[in-house]
């Protein structure tokens, strides 16, 4: 498992499309961090951002386009070992929850590494390093990426996975914002299925995306469990 992490987490490191990512996040968390930091106290005040206002450039990348760059990036976890046929040979050297683990546990590095210098970014304009929002992306992170595991597994081919990460990226923050502030209960039960609602909660709720990763990545381990290799 340990192996399979790490190849998956340098393989995401010597990706151009993620050093572009990497490059996007960082310098739009210590420019936007910067800008908030210089702005009137008054104009920060009225825009009601919250104590970790400086962190909203990060907040923002992670929660409006969290789920399109995860697809981008790691859509084809598994279906792209199947379809080059090593995934045969993965079984015979480990379980296949070991490489479901290993696969997700690889990708959750990347975001981690990612999380902490655009944090460490943010804090050398702050001054302080925002634990709270950190943790919060972080834990919603880890949904995300259970969730785009979950889909490299359902479908066969990278292309049909990638095709429905970018459908589901585009339309599941919408539909969950909506579902979370409507008063309609024909929509709002949709809320709970949501990583988005636990997050805006805030506090320790946010944990709760950890949970919801859990229970993803067991049903992720079930059907491939069930899968003809």
């Amino acid at each position: 498992m340990q192996a399979i992490c790490l190849n998956e987490f340098k393989r995401l490191f010597k990706s151009i499309k993620s050093m572009i990512v990497i490059a996007m996040i960082f310098f739009v968390s210590f420019k936007v961090a910067e800008v908030i930091e210089h702005a009137p106290a008054d104009m920060v005040r009225e825009l009601d951002l919250g104590v970790d206002s400086t962190a909203i450039g990060t907040t923002l990348i992670v929660f409006m386009l969290g789920f399109l760059i995860i697809t981008g990036l790691s859509h084809d976890m598994i279906n792209r070992e199947v379809n080059e046929r090593t995934m045969r040979f993965l079984v015979t050297k480990t379980s296949r929850h070991q490489i479901i683990l290993g696969k997700y546990l690889g990708v959750w590095l990347f975001w981690l590494v990612c999380m902490l210098a655009s944090y460490i970014l943010v804090m050398i304009v702050s001054k302080t390093f925002l634990w709270q929002s950190a943790a919060d992306s972080m834990a919603f992170l880890t949904a995300a990426i259970a969730l785009n595991l979950l889909f490299s597994i359902i479908f066969p081919k990278p292309a049909m996975s990638m095709f429905f990460g970018i459908v589901f990226a585009l339309f599941f923050p919408a539909v969950s914002l909506w579902a979370i502030y409507s008063d309609n209960i024909m929509i709002s039960w949709f809320k709970y299925l949501t990583p988005y609602y636990y997050s805006s909660l805030g506090n320790y709720f946010v944990l709760i995306n950890i949970v919801y990763a859990a229970v993803v990545l067991a049903g992720a381990i079930a059907l491939f469990n069930r899968r003809d290799l």
